[in-house]
């Protein structure tokens, strides 16, 4: 059972930084791709998490724990245990690390490269849908409501948020298709983006 929570742990914390790093529509057209390579690699995490409770779940210094928070500090020490460096070594004037971090984050960014390229596709149909639909006095509108209805930014966040609103409406060296696209995506995503950022 120890082995199993401790690779709960560490999956819902991969399934926390996939959240956080990825904004995907829920309309895409590759979903069965997108959720394979999601959940694999979360998978995969709470795999490893569990072998590695294996590991360490008898090490002296845990061994007084309740095997339920053993298992929890292990599962939240997965991520920092893998990224742990056993040496360095000197490869033509460079220091180059030596240890599981180098097959951990090479593993992470061909996932993630895979998961960006279909949330970048999906983002593209969505915001582009929106765009067309919408004139540019309407996303302006519905941009300025999104920032006073979130919860989640200080009235400095929204000020910084509705200067940048408005520096986008009143671009002159934007077209009317970018300025469109830009508060598509704004209002979609939360993320500001293009030159006004």
């Amino acid at each position: 059972m120890e082995p199993g929570v401790a690779g709960i742990t560490a999956a819902l914390l991969s399934l926390l930084d996939l959240d956080r790093t990825f904004y995907v529509p829920a309309k895409t057209q590759r979903k069965l791709a997108l959720y394979s390579w999601w959940w694999g690699f979360i998978v995969a995490n709470g795999i490893l998490a569990a072998g590695l409770y294996g590991i360490l779940g008898e090490v002296e210094a845990l061994r007084g724990m309740p095997p339920l928070l053993r298992a929890i500090i292990i599962g939240i020490a997965y991520l920092a245990i893998i990224r742990a460096k056993f040496t360095t070594f000197n490869i033509q004037g460079r220091d180059v690390p030596f240890g599981l971090e180098a097959f951990y984050e090479a593993g992470k960014q061909f996932v993630y490269k895979r998961i960006n390229r279909i949330a970048k596709e999906a983002r593209y149909e969505e915001t582009t849908e929106l765009a067309k639909m919408l004139s540019l006095e309407e996303l302006g509108s519905r941009a300025k409501l999104s920032i006073e209805q979130d919860s989640l930014l200080s009235p400095d966040d929204k000020r910084t948020a509705k200067a940048w609103l408005l520096r986008v409406l009143q671009d002159s060296n934007s077209s009317d298709l970018d300025k469109r696209l830009t508060l598509a995506d704004f209002i979609l995503s939360g993320q500001r983006s293009g030159d006004f950022a």
